[in-house]
C-alpha cells in the first residue's frame, strides 16, 4: 500500500524547535502519540507503562528538539522516536523490579543496537499507524455504507457476496466502494507528511 519509512516535513521539525509553538506540539502529540504508545505496547509494556513511556518520550523530544538536527536520510526523525521509546523502556525496566509484563533488558539492549529498518515491530507499527491516521482523515469523504463495505471487504476479509447481503447493496457496489476507498487511502498516505502544519 505505502512505504513505511516516510519522511517528516522539515518545516514542521523547525517549528517544533520553538517550544512556544503550541499548535505544532499539539499536532505532534495527535500524530505521533499513538505510534509511541502502540510501539511500547508491542514491545511488551502494560497499557499504563506504555502511556507513561509515550509521555516521557514526548517530554524528552520537547526538551531535546532544540538540539535535534535533521538529516537528509529518509526516516531519520521516526528512527529517533523509535530509539527514544526503546531507551525509555530500558530505563523503566532497570528501575522497576515488578511490572505487569516483565520486559527483558537484554531484548531492549539488542533493540537499541538494531537499525530502525531491521526492527520489524517498529516498521509494522509505523505502517499501521499511517493507515489508521489516513482512514480517520478520509472518513468524512465517504458515505457510512461505503466505509462499512470497505471495512468488511478489506479489513475483515469478508466475501463480497456476504458484505453485499449484510449491507443491502449489490456486489458491484461493494467492489466500487473497495476501489474508491483504497484509491483515496493510497493518496492520503502518500500525502501524510506534507500535511503536517506549515
Amino acid at each position: 500500500m505505502a512505504s513505511t519509512g516516510g519522511t517528516t516535513r522539515l518545516s514542521f521539525l523547525e517549528r517544533l524547535r520553538d517550544g512556544a509553538d503550541t499548535r505544532s506540539w499539539v499536532h505532534f502529540h495527535k500524530y505521533y502519540g499513538e505510534l509511541l504508545l502502540n510501539y511500547a505496547r508491542r514491545l511488551g509494556a502494560s497499557r499504563e507503562a506504555a502511556e507513561d513511556v509515550a509521555q516521557e518520550v514526548e517530554m524528552y523530544v520537547f526538551k531535546a528538539m532544540g538540539k535535534f538536527h535533521h538529516q537528509e536520510r529518509k526516516g531519520c526523525f521516526r528512527a529517533y522516536l523509535r530509539s527514544a521509546v526503546v531507551h525509555a523502556l530500558a530505563r523503566r525496566t532497570k528501575a522497576q523490579v515488578r511490572q505487569e509484563v516483565v520486559l527483558d533488558p537484554r531484548v531492549l539492549d539488542q533493540l537499541a543496537k538494531t537499525d530502525v529498518l531491521q526492527d520489524a515491530a517498529w516498521q509494522q507499527e509505523d505502517y499501521f499507524h499511517r493507515i489508521r491516521w489516513a482512514m480517520r482523515s478520509i472518513a468524512g469523504e465517504f458515505e457510512p455504507v461505503t466505509l462499512e463495505a470497505f471495512r468488511l471487504q478489506v479489513l475483515s476479509d469478508e466475501p463480497a457476496s456476504d458484505t453485499a447481503a449484510k449491507l443491502g447493496i449489490s456486489k458491484d457496489s461493494v467492489y466500487q466502494a473497495k476501489s474508491r476507498v483504497l484509491k483515496r487511502l493510497r493518496e492520503r498516505i502518500a500525502s501524510l507528511d506534507s500535511d503536517l502544519p506549515n
